[in-house]
């Protein structure tokens, strides 16, 4: 169960953060023995995956820090995750704001410095579900931390 998901079943405002109010409606759903503390504070394991090969594919042209902090997310994810798209041209590009599918010419796909991503269920086919990108961000940003590269995470 993931922070959202326990934010919720306990009744409060889902927020995905271990703030005062959560703690105590935790604790007090662990006295009332509706949650053991266990279920409540495990972490969801990573993965430990490698990328796909779409995935490998849609790095080309990465820069090589975001490629870096993609596949260490793979590896720390509790959700699987395809690249869908990465470097793209500025054809794409007009394509894409023509289609209503982005709204600006000025995109970091055109540099290689962004990425797009769509997580797994777990049946492994891809989901473009929000409580699944909740589970993929802490990875991306732990990733970018841990090798300290900025990251700006577009579902912030």
């Amino acid at each position: 169960m993931d922070m959202f998901e326990l934010q919720r079943a306990l009744g409060l405002t889902a927020d995905g953060k271990r703030g005062p109010v959560t703690t105590a409606a935790i604790l007090k759903a662990a006295d009332d023995g509706r949650l053991t503390v266990t279920e409540a504070v495990a972490p969801p394991e990573p993965t430990g995956a490698t990328l796909n090969s779409r995935s490998e594919t849609n790095l080309r042209g990465v820069h090589a820090d975001l490629v870096k902090v993609v596949r260490l997310a793979a590896e720390l994810s509790p959700v699987a995750f395809t690249v869908i798209e990465g470097l793209r041209t500025v054809e794409r590009q007009r394509q894409l704001v023509a289609q209503g599918a982005s709204k600006t010419m000025n995109s970091r796909h055109i540099t290689g410095h962004a990425v797009d991503l769509a997580p797994h269920r777990p049946d492994g086919q891809i989901a473009f579900d929000w409580p699944l990108y909740y589970k993929l961000a802490p990875a991306m940003k732990q990733a970018a931390q841990e090798l300290g590269v900025a990251l700006d995470w577009g579902g912030d």
